[in-house]
């Protein structure tokens, strides 16, 4: 089966949206998926006159996704000198039920971009790293899931999102409290599918606590990533997220059900920890173990993932002992552990 979408892109260098005409293909969740992509140049005669015209057009055959370029530059003085998160606004006021997501030249971590810019997107892609798979399949899974986000006006969002989510019944009750106030319940100012996809991408996704990554699920039970991947990854199928946005090329796992399937897996074990349990896992032996950042030792077994560089884009597993919070202001989120990255003795010193 193939997952059929219409995308439209919107672009003040239209050449460059063009290019990916026709290119937008990959998989979703063990299926094929592709794009239809209309490319629509941004010039001011769009943002002063025609863009109430392309909304009605959309009102009545809406895409699956719009993509935003940031950055308008080559549209001289367009009005309030509009910039593609400004435009998401303004489409989003019409079009609450489409998610739109920036596709930019920059970098998303450059000074391009503040806080309120990001905030207007559902997500943000680079167009030089538009191609992987990683980031084709999670464009087709904000698409595909998006629409599982409309819940009627009455619903009660936070009980049907627990739901939605598929959480494990040991998880509901705290997911329940962390989940943030703008997720409301009694609908009040309305809990938009945009917010809410914001939080579910951006948060809980992203953030150690409920979920874990590959390396973080393989460190859990004591193993390299590709141990876990290769010999382990199956025995936690029951484990595995399957909620809205979920992937293949990214997988996730919920960290108490691992908890469930590894030790209904190994019935008998008398293991201390999760990590000594998980090395006892058919097949494994003791290349397969993971190895501590800091020590380069196996055993003890590291039992966290930390950043290991200065700009935390790269982690590595490592014993608890040799961590630090990454920063208690800029990293913590309510309910969630706080990010880590190795300790630099020498510069505490």
């Amino acid at each position: 089966m193939t997952n059929q979408f219409k995308f439209v892109w919107l672009d003040d260098k239209p050449e460059r949206a063009r290019a990916w005409v026709n290119g937008l293909h990959g998989d979703l969740r063990g299926n094929l998926a592709e794009a239809n992509l209309e490319v629509i140049a941004v010039d001011n005669e769009l943002l002063l006159q025609g863009l109430n015209k392309q909304t009605t057009e959309w009102l009545s055959v809406p895409p699956n996704l719009i993509m935003l370029d940031h950055n308008f530059s080559n549209v001289p003085h367009r009005p309030f000198e509009l910039q593609g998160s400004a435009l998401a606004h303004l489409l989003r006021i019409r079009l609450p039920n489409i998610p739109i997501v920036c596709v930019s030249g920059q970098t998303i971590q450059s000074d391009e971009f503040s806080i309120e810019d990001i905030s207007e997107y559902t997500d943000m892609f680079e167009v030089n790293t538009l191609n992987t798979a990683e980031n084709l399949e999670r464009l087709f899974a904000i698409a595909k899931d998006f629409p599982k986000l409309c819940f009627e006006s009455k619903a009660a969002v936070r009980g049907a999102l627990i739901v939605l989510l598929k959480t494990p019944i040991i998880d509901r009750e705290s997911l329940l409290r962390v989940l943030p106030e703008e997720i409301e319940d009694t609908v009040i100012h309305g809990s938009s599918p945009h917010r809410i996809a914001r939080w579910l991408l951006n948060v809980f996704m992203k953030r150690p606590g409920f979920l874990f990554d590959e390396l973080e699920a393989a460190t859990f039970v004591g193993l390299k990533e590709s141990a876990f991947r290769d010999k382990a990854s199956s025995i936690f199928a029951s484990a595995r997220y399957e909620g809205p946005f979920a992937t293949d090329s990214k997988p996730l796992w919920w960290a108490s059900a691992m908890i469930d399937a590894l030790y209904c897996s190994m019935p008998d074990s008398t293991a201390g920890s999760t990590q000594i349990a998980g090395r006892n896992l058919p097949d494994i032996n003791v290349d397969d173990y993971s190895i501590c950042a800091q020590t380069g030792e196996s055993t003890p077994p590291p039992d966290v993932v930390a950043y290991v560089d200065a700009a935390n884009r790269e982690r590595s597993a490592v014993s608890r002992r040799f961590t630090e919070f990454v920063s208690t202001e800029t990293t913590a989120r309510l309910g969630f552990p706080g990010l880590l990255r190795i300790r630099n003795d020498r510069r505490e010193a």
